[in-house]
């Protein structure tokens, strides 16, 4: 938790961005790099710097917080997100939910709830410190960030046998189902066989699917 952690400010009220900057400040590890005045800034700084955590207001300019989260999302998959709000009701959490948010933490809350947020953020969990009857949406946000973890980590390959593993790395490495056949001394309807059971298992939809799941893995190194 004290490794650098790069942040991107967006609102459209500056004194309420500097005021955040200043809230971080003694906090090294805690480091702002940008600040955005409106939902297209925020992306555009995020396309750029690539920041661990952006965090911005759900009302902006030109493009509000939850077109803003997508777009950031589509541009930078593994910055975290955290909305800084100053609406009270939550109608709009479902809608942050799917946007990709982890954090929602009201303005109107104490500073220390951005912090926590924060932390909790970068640990890979979620903060909602909003109105959310029932704890649905803190249920949704966590099913996300789990969803997300699991995307970053790769599919699991134990459900793999050792035989699947091997056609695995050679159909990555671009042999051809003959070639394996005759490495392996099995037969080609064989191959087909393990191919098939490796799209099952791991999702795929084609070799093509199999090589990127091979590079996040570890499996074939670049």
């Amino acid at each position: 938790m004290d490794s650098l952690c790069r942040i991107v400010l967006a609102d459209d009220h500056k004194l309420l961005m500097e005021g955040v900057r200043s809230l971080l400040a003694p906090y090294p590890e805690l480091r702002v790099e940008g600040m955005a005045a409106d939902g297209e800034e925020a992306v555009a700084l995020t396309a750029s710097l690539a920041p661990h955590l952006l965090i911005m207001d759900l009302s902006m300019p030109r493009m509000d917080g939850v077109e803003a989260a997508r777009a950031a999302r589509e541009v930078s998959p593994r910055t975290r997100i955290i909305i800084y709000t100053g609406h009270e009701d939550g109608r709009r959490l479902p809608e942050l939910v799917h946007a990709g948010v982890m954090a929602v933490v009201r303005k109107s809350a104490p500073p220390r709830a951005l912090l926590d947020a924060i932390a909790c953020v970068r640990r890979g969990e979620t903060f909602l410190e909003a109105c959310d009857p029932g704890g649905i949406m803190a249920g949704m946000l966590r099913r996300n960030a789990r969803g997300e973890e699991e995307r970053e980590r790769g599919p699991d390959l134990s459900v793999l046998s050792p035989r699947e593993k091997e056609i695995f790395r050679r159909l990555a490495e671009g042999d051809s189902v003959r070639g394996i056949a005759d490495a392996l001394s099995i037969s080609p309807k064989t191959v087909e066989s393990h191919k098939y059971n490796l799209l099952t298992k791991l999702k795929a939809s084609s070799v093509g699917d199999l090589i990127k799941i091979a590079i996040r893995c570890g499996v074939l190194k670049l």
